[in-house]
């Protein structure tokens, strides 16, 4: 081909100086590109393992074509997503163009050998050269017209210089397309019907060879000057994306093409889920969660490089919405802006050694006042999901700031003051409020005395036999008062359908949902390993499909159905409005609907971890539409719904900074001029209330209901319930036998080991469910995250907290057995004392065994009690009225232990200067029985400045 074009007629003396030109210049650029992706690769394979990124690759590769070349993440603006599709093809099929460059500045009249004679070639030029021109040149107004000085631009705080830049290139090298096309047709014709636009500018333009080489070479030197301004900027994002997004796309989570929502990712040590039975193999030092650039998984680098700060995430954050500090861009660019300037730390830990110019500072810690994210920025995170959702390149904000959380929690014992007495609840109380377990029968007495029958297993039902769900009230559904007035609400509307169900009364426990999202991982793997064994004792015998669960949290929602399969808890979970939804559309409950003329109007906020994090939109609009009423929707909903601000364990805590994002939600709704404000979720029917409180007029506030209590009070016939239909299967019921051995009867849930140990399941491990449905509907519902992403815990730990005696080996307890319960001596150290529990399951640690380490810092004992929230935080539920005492149950429920029965793992304290905890190896030989481990002491919180008000 070389011979052929320096063969060419068209060569001259000038033209063959413009092509060696080209060549002796590009060179150098090409080089020093080439160079700076292998930096950028060892920047990237310096991060920790990732999990799970390279299974299923055919299916990742058809994810990864079908989101770049459909543009699927774009569409929700349309006008954005056909100019960016033209820009990319342009770049990418451009390329081919581009090189061709080369061959025509030596021979004008020459191009590729083959492909440059069809027809479709010229066509695809044509088309895109124009599309190029047409859509940088939409982009770059849109950037401009948006401005990047307003905070609710999406382009503030991005790199506007970077982005100028490279749409400029990219314009000039679409304009070199047509022009080097233009010209050639102007100097030796042979225009055909594929050059619809170059040949009327042809027209314009003298025959000359020389002016084609020279349209050539500017064309080319112009990609040469962005190989090497790009190339010397590996933190510019909007440039690096058009070769990283594909990978980025690729190793996304779930190779479905899913978004990182729905279950929170699992805590990484070495690449591997790290879990309390884990924690003993992990080494002397685990990783827990990330604390340090050196600690990043190579995915959070490579999402961080991938970043081309479109401003999408931030256009949707509640946070930013608020005046927060936390935008998800900034997030993400801060923490790339520093493992850049720190890469050589990364790549190559001998140079850090070697500088002293940083001795006695930690270049590459990440959350601090004076580090890359400030403390502020962590703690504004409400776990939404706005972010994730809207990203093109599935950047996975939510794991980011987890792990970010989980280093805090525990390793640095840094955390909001608030969160201490949230943790000390959970541990100890098994809610988040600190209430006695015995209240959650408080809300069946009641009902009880008004008539309504309330099974509740372990009392009046002792199998599933004759059960079709099982009603999981939650925390806010049993304590809060709002939150019992659904749960009542809930229980009429299926004692009149006729449903079978049952509810566990005292054996519910908190799923630990506050806990993972606010970076306490081992405390939430406690409290999800005991629920899961009184689940799987409740569900024995029945097959995979039929345990089915319903709830009216959406929090229990999202943690039962994506993360407790992580944990050998298998189930089939609905949230009560799409149950109820199914027995409307049954004809097993028939709403009362209004006339044209009293239509009610009702708007609907969806719950962030109903609607984007599991995608059940529908079924709470369906219900609204059969009762009759007038929805009106807010601008912001469904997928861009506005978050209320209680989740990622917010609703604990105290918001200080800019407006409450609560009331901005609330002034929304209040805008509409609805009459109710109807919501799916216990959370968000609190935030929602309060800040309906502040921003609307007493006379003209609009009331919040839980959609379930609107559904109610539209069945009602003169202000009753209609007579109960007779209680029947929804569908068919399987049921496998009950193992049965006479001399060693089953037990349903053993309690822990020792205190804080989990517990083991008994049910056999059966295959998670492909996404769950809505009731009788066999298709799952679209786009949510399935579970199964962390292998099941083959075995429970038995994770000795410092401090217990250690206790001696005894019999497995069975629920028929007449013996009296054992208990464990309390804990030396701890202000709470633990109850009495049941004799552990798992063998104690033989003498000669090595002592399992300590999993996280313990709380000091001076840590403060829960904390009330200062004025104009979401007050605790308020302590009901005592109720009369339930009937004395014949057997217990399964797991209806105390919840927990003993302290869970401890709870860090905030303030303490402990370090990353380095566990220490393990010793030769275990003290004896009965005698105390001693527990290491732990610094008292010291609160910093300003949060003295929030403690109690």
């Amino acid at each position: 081909m070389i011979s052929h074009v320096l063969a060419s007629p068209a060569t001259t003396p000038v033209t063959t100086t413009l092509g060696i030109a080209g060549i002796v210049l590009s060179l150098p650029a090409w080089i020093y590109f080439i160079l700076a992706v292998a930096r950028l690769y060892r920047f990237v394979a310096a991060g920790k393992p990732s999990y799970e990124r390279t299974n299923q690759p055919l299916q990742r590769l058809g994810t990864m074509l079908k989101e770049v070349f459909f543009h699927t993440e774009l569409v929700r603006k349309p006008a954005v997503a056909v100019a960016h599709w033209f820009v990319m093809l342009g770049f990418l099929i451009g390329s081919l163009v581009w090189f061709e460059a080369y061959i025509q500045t030596f021979a004008p009249d020459s191009g590729w050998p083959i492909i440059g004679h069809w027809a479709i070639y010229h066509l695809a030029e044509e088309v895109l050269a124009l599309g190029t021109v047409i859509g940088i040149a939409f982009l770059f107004a849109l950037r401009i017209s948006k401005g990047t000085r307003e905070r609710l631009s999406r382009f503030y705080g991005s790199n506007s210089a970077a982005a100028f830049f490279v749409e400029a290139v990219v314009f000039v090298e679409g304009l070199g397309m047509l022009l080097v096309k233009a010209s050639k047709i102007a100097t030796y014709g042979h225009a055909s019907w594929t050059d619809f636009v170059t040949r009327e500018v042809a027209a314009l333009l003298p025959a000359s060879a020389t002016l084609v080489s020279a349209f050539a070479l500017v064309k080319l030197l112009t990609g040469m000057i962005w190989l090497v301004v790009v190339a010397r900027n590996l933190n510019w994002g909007v440039a690096w994306h058009r070769f990283l997004a594909f990978f980025n796309i690729f190793f996304r989570r779930n190779p479905g093409g899913a978004k990182a929502l729905g279950a929170a990712a699992p805590m990484l040590s070495d690449g591997q889920p790290l879990t309390l039975e884990t924690l003993d193999e992990a080494g002397d030092e685990p990783t827990l969660g990330v604390g340090k650039l050196g600690d990043a998984p190579w995915k959070m680098l490579l999402d961080a490089a991938t970043c081309t700060e479109c401003g999408r995430c931030q256009e949707q954050c509640p946070a930013w919405h608020t005046e927060k500090p936390l935008s998800p861009k900034l997030f993400v660019t801060d923490i790339r802006d520093a493992a850049v300037a720190n890469s050589a730390y990364l790549t190559d830990p001998a140079t850090f050694a070697a500088d002293e110019s940083h001795a006695g500072v930690d270049v590459l810690k990440l959350v601090g006042e004076s580090q890359v994210i400030k403390p502020d920025v962590l703690w504004s995170c409400t776990n939404c999901g706005a972010c994730v959702e809207q990203c093109p390149v599935d950047i996975e904000h939510i794991d980011h700031v987890l792990n970010l959380r989980r280093f805090q929690v525990l390793a640095e014992s840094d955390f909001p003051s608030e969160l201490t007495g949230l943790f000390k609840n959970l541990e100890t109380k098994g809610n988040p409020w600190g209430r006695n377990n015995s209240e959650r029968q408080s809300w069946i007495d009641e009902a009880r005395r008004d008539g309504l029958e309330v099974p509740v297993f372990g009392e009046d039902v002792h199998d599933f036999d004759d059960l079709e769900y099982l009603f999981w009230v939650g925390c806010a559904g049993a304590f809060d008062d709002e939150g019992k007035k659904t749960t009542r609400a809930v229980v009429e509307l299926l004692h009149t359908a006729g449903v079978k169900f049952a509810v566990l009364s005292k054996g519910e426990t908190c799923t630990g949902d506050p806990a993972r999202r606010a970076g306490n991982e081992f405390l939430f793997q406690q409290l999800a390993l005991d629920n899961v064994a009184t689940l799987n004792g409740v569900f024995e015998g029945v097959p995979q499909g039929q345990r089915k669960i319903i709830t009216t949290c959406a929090h229990c929602f999202n943690t039962l159905r994506n993360e407790y399969p992580d944990f050998d808890g298998h189930f089939d979970v609905f949230h009560h409005t799409q149950l109820l939804s199914r027995l409307v559309r049954d004809k097993l409950l028939t709403p009362i609907p209004r006339t044209a003329d009293n239509r009610q109007p009702i708007t609907y906020h969806d719950p962030c971890f109903l609607g984007r994090h599991n995608k059940v939109f529908d079924p709470p609009r369906e219900l609204l539409g059969l009762t009759g009423a007038n929805l009106i929707e807010m601008d912001r909903n469904r997928n861009e719904g506005f978050c209320c601000g209680a989740g990622g364990a917010r609703m604990f805590m105290e918001e200080k900074l800019g407006t409450r994002i609560n009331e901005n939600r609330a002034a929304e709704a209040v805008a509409t001029g609805a009459e109710v404000i109807a919501v799916g979720c216990p959370y968000c029917n609190t935030m929602l209330t309060t800040g309906v409180k502040t921003v609307a007029e007493k006379q003209a506030a609009p009331v919040v209901k839980d959609v379930a209590r609107l559904l109610r009070d539209s069945v009602l016939v003169d202000g009753t319930l209609p007579e109960p239909r007779a209680k029947a299967f929804l569908e068919s019921p399987r049921r496998t036998p009950r193992r049965e051995d006479k001399q060693q009867p089953k037990v349903v849930a053993t309690p822990p080991t020792t205190p804080g140990a989990p517990v083991s399941a008994t049910h056999t491990p059966a295959t998670p469910a492909a996404g769950v449905p809505a009731p009788g509907v066999p298709a799952p519902t679209a786009g949510v995250p399935q579970p199964g992403t962390v292998p099941t815990p083959a075995a429970i730990p038995s994770v000795p907290v410092p401090g217990a005696a250690v206790p001696p080996p005894t019999a497995v307890p069975t629920l028929q057995a007449a013996a009296p319960t054992p208990t464990v001596p309390t804990p030396a150290s701890p202000s709470v004392p633990s109850p009495a529990v049941p004799t552990p399951t798992p063998a104690v640690p033989t003498p000669g065994a090595a002592v399992p380490k300590p999993t996280i810092p313990a709380p000091g004992s001076a840590a403060p009690a829960p904390a009330v929230p200062s004025p104009g935080a979401v007050p605790p539920p308020s302590v009901p009225t005592p109720a009369a005492a339930a009937p004395k149950p014949t057997i217990p429920a399964p797991g209806a232990i105390p919840p927990p029965a003993a302290p869970m793992p401890n709870v860090p304290v905030p303030g303490a200067s402990a370090p990353a905890p380095a566990v220490p190896a393990p010793t030769p030989s275990v003290p004896a029985p009965g005698a105390a481990i001693p527990r290491p002491a732990v610094p008292s919180p010291s609160p910093t400045a300003g949060e003295d008000e929030a403690e109690d």
